[in-house]
């Protein structure tokens, strides 16, 4: 069969097949002892190095696995990289930190326009729930709820009351020193709502 990378596995599967196939690899990764090892994956699926690392990035990213598989693959390859340099696991969880960045972005644009606009009028109506406690009520990281709200402002998904309600209880909330940024951005927000809706509107 011969060794892949992931742009040839992306060429002979459909993507309900690379799915499995990067879920199937990353749960048995995550899952496995310390001794289990890229080498051992990589042999056993006849893939690169390469393809291995890009395997479990993309698994992350699209949400393949569920978060409580992602803390274990961040534990195995800062418990891995120490075995090596004792104290080198720091850009492990830089690593997936970024990864979790793009994962909440990818959950926020693949989200129903109509969960979209429930969500963000259910935080504009209930200002007197934090967010995280919010964020906590939908099952989600409250960082998934920024994006789901930024993106329910800027393609005009909400009502303009609904946006003011939003920025209002996001000045409340915020503290003296940064309340200018949340302005700044809600105006960077609504100045990119506006050309989208000038756009629709010459459709």
């Amino acid at each position: 069969m011969g060794i892949h990378n992931f742009t040839q596995l992306q060429k002979k599967m459909t993507s309900e097949q690379l799915e499995k196939f990067c879920k199937k690899i990353t749960e048995e990764y995550a899952n496995s002892t310390a001794q289990f090892a890229r080498s051992y994956f990589c042999k056993k699926y006849e893939i690169t190095i390469s393809c291995f690392y890009k395997i479990l990035e993309y698994s992350v990213i699209k949400n393949l696995v569920e978060d409580v598989i992602v803390q274990k693959m961040i534990k195995k390859a800062i418990e891995n990289q120490n075995l090596h340099k004792n104290g080198a696991g720091a850009s492990s969880i830089i690593k997936y930190a970024k990864m979790y960045t793009k994962r909440y972005k990818y959950i926020a644009e693949t989200m129903p326009v109509n969960d979209i606009k429930e969500l963000a009028e259910d935080f504009a109506n209930n200002p007197n729930i934090n967010k995280m406690e919010f964020a906590s009520s939908y099952g989600v990281n409250s960082k998934i709820i920024d994006y789901c709200l930024k993106r329910a402002i800027i393609e005009n998904i909400v009502d303009d009351f609904t946006v003011k309600a939003i920025e209002t209880r996001s000045i409340a909330n915020a503290t003296t020193n940064n309340s200018d940024t949340i302005e700044k951005y809600f105006a960077s927000l609504k100045k990119i709502r506006e050309q989208n809706r000038k756009e629709i509107a010459l459709k």
